[in-house]
């Protein structure tokens, strides 16, 4: 059975980072978000759900509409960076199934915002999946490189820790 379940997880994790990868690698290079134009899209994008929260039944909350308004319309150039190489590395760490947990967390974080500006399409369905590989992450990393990461890191971590604790020792005494 658990030999079942690294394989069902191991596929939802690749599918997850294909679908990653195949929104953003389009994105890295394209003129309107990382080009001369970097940004415009990103723009387009905020307009567009600024506007949707308008009106009886807005679709987009206040808040969020001022969140895009006051800190990302200003910043529209680096959104676009961030939304472009962000897709693309969320679908490599998944695909690769390195730092897997980290990868679908972004992944879900990005799909969040989408939809809190406006935006379904396949939004809720990305980040369904990625709870589904977040819950069952000790599967869905066994076919991938954090089975050979996570140790290396844990024991950096355990490591860097024990040093901290030492020099906090001596400058306390």
């Amino acid at each position: 059975m658990t030999t079942f379940k690294r394989l069902l997880f191991g596929v939802v994790r690749v599918w997850l980072g294909w679908q990653w990868l195949q929104a953003g690698i389009h994105k890295v290079g394209a003129p309107a978000w990382t080009g001369e134009n970097a940004g415009a899209a990103v723009a387009g994008f905020v307009n567009g759900a600024i506007a949707k929260a308008a009106g009886e039944n807005p679709v987009v909350q206040g808040w969020y509409a001022s969140f895009l308004e006051n800190f990302v319309l200003p910043n529209t150039k680096l959104f676009g960076y961030l939304v472009a190489y962000g897709e693309v590395l969320v679908g490599i760490g998944l695909i690769l199934g390195a730092f897997t947990g980290f990868a679908a967390l972004a992944g879900a974080f990005m799909n969040l915002n989408f939809m809190l500006a406006g935006t379904l399409s396949t939004n809720p369905i990305l980040y369904t999946a990625a709870f589904i590989v977040i819950a069952g992450i000790q599967y869905a990393e066994y076919y991938g490189l954090d089975n050979y990461l996570r140790p290396k890191v844990e024991h950096a971590a355990i490591e860097g820790v024990k040093r901290l604790k030492t020099r906090f020792a001596r400058e306390s005494a």
